[in-house]
């Protein structure tokens, strides 16, 4: 993953092509185009939330120490 990627940013992006899209007065290329963005947006956010799913930290309740932990 590009190590600039921000995942808010992407969101922000893919919600500017899903109003594009929604609004429908782009053409059908344009259309084309902003699906196959929103796509790879989609797919980055994915990863991006996976990957810190598996960095996700808890705290034990026995001892209040913080712990890694993955969730499934």
């Amino acid at each position: 993953m590009d190590e600039n990627f921000v995942y808010e940013d992407a969101v922000t992006e893919l919600t500017s092509i899903v109003n594009k899209l929604g609004a429908g007065n782009v053409t059908l290329d344009e259309s084309l185009k902003l699906y196959t963005r929103g796509i790879e947006l989609s797919n980055l956010c994915d990863s991006k939330l996976k990957e810190v799913e598996q960095k996700f930290s808890v705290i034990d309740p026995s001892t209040g120490e913080e712990k890694e932990a993955e969730v499934k």
